[in-house]
């Protein structure tokens, strides 16, 4: 009988293909030589949904974990994740709650800024990684959360913190617009998607299926994952992100450890990714790379189809003359309410 500890072996896995191997390398780099820098500096990670931007920063903490020493708790990472819509008092209360702070949402925003700078400096916290950090920019508005990221800046000048950043190719704007922040960061990390076409980023991604596939083997009869024609589905299913592959994984587990299987097919691949990957219709036809007759050749259609997996469609811009009406009509409501 298979259990939900076999089901979770995706979830304890961490494979370091090269880019994620790099980013790691280049944050070990700022945080060994953090408390020796002059002034404050920034390292940002940049990728899609599901590169992996967010098992950097953990995997990175996880190596770094606080420990109490003669003078009290030493936490020397901070992680936070950006709400959205951020305010200096929102963002300023989840990293106080990174600190494990009593009451981390009391106080105004002087106060919280206050307490936070207090207890880096006693907590000895040399690194802040801030995730989300796309959530600095409003896309809907394509407005800069200025106030908040001038906040920030601030406090890692103050306490002399290193500041990794992980975001969308959005978050770049962020970094962008406010030059004395920009001046502060280092060229940035790229995660990016495998590519199929690519031979060398083809093979990493063969020797993740690998590397999945010998632990997922100790529990379950499972295909060869990391076999050309089953490689290639699984890339036309996940469109080469390892956060979609990581899922289709987990569901597929997760799956035959409530049905008691034994065994892993080609159908319950099949159904795994049905019911685990999220996919915007008007960006495409989902693609079924696991159904029995499907067509395993690498066409320049499969190809594109898979690069645009975990891609959602912009909204349609609303004509110049209606936002104008919009605008109008909001302004009237405005002033009834006033009124």
């Amino acid at each position: 009988m298979k259990t939900n500890n076999s089901a979770s072996i995706v979830e304890r896995m961490v494979i370091p293909h090269t880019a994620f191997a790099e980013a790691r390398q280049r944050i070990e780099q700022c945080f060994a030589f953090s408390a020796a820098k002059a002034e404050a500096e920034g390292l940002a990670i940049v990728g899609e949904s599901g590169t992996g931007k967010t098992s950097v920063l953990k995997s990175f903490q996880a190596n770094h974990v606080p420990m109490r020493g003669p003078d009290g708790m030493q936490i020397p990472i901070l992680y936070a994740s950006v709400p959205p819509m951020p305010t200096v008092k929102s963002l300023a209360g989840v990293m106080l709650a990174a600190l494990n702070a009593p009451d981390c949402e009391r106080g105004t925003e002087n106060e919280k800024s206050r307490r936070l700078r207090v207890l880096m400096r006693e907590t000895g916290t040399r690194m802040v990684m801030i995730d989300e950090f796309q959530h600095f920019y409003d896309r809907g508005k394509r407005r800069i959360m200025l106030h908040v990221a001038d906040w920030l800046k601030v406090l890692i000048d103050e306490t002399r913190s290193t500041l990794v950043v992980a975001g969308l190719p959005s978050c770049r704007v962020v970094i962008n617009e406010n030059e004395q922040l920009a001046r502060r960061f280092m060229a940035s990390i790229q995660l990016p998607r495998f590519s199929w076409t690519d031979s060398r980023q083809r093979g990493e991604f063969i020797s993740i299926l690998e590397e999945y596939h010998n632990q997922i083997a100790k529990d379950f009869k499972v295909p060869a994952l990391h076999s050309d024609e089953m490689a290639f589905r699984f890339y036309l299913a996940t469109g080469g992100l390892m956060g979609y592959l990581s899922k289709l994984l987990r569901t597929t587990l997760r799956d035959a450890a409530d049905r008691k299987r034994a065994s892993i097919t080609l159908e319950d691949l099949n159904i795994a990714h049905s019911r685990a990957m999220w996919f915007d219709p008007t960006v495409q036809e989902q693609l079924k790379p696991f159904e029995r007759g499907f067509r395993v050749e690498a066409t320049v259609d499969a190809l594109d189809r898979a690069s645009r997996v975990g891609t959602i469609a912009e909204p349609p811009q609303m004509p110049a003359r209606r936002r104008a009406g919009v605008r109008k009509a909001e302004s009237i409501n405005s002033a009834l309410v006033a009124a």
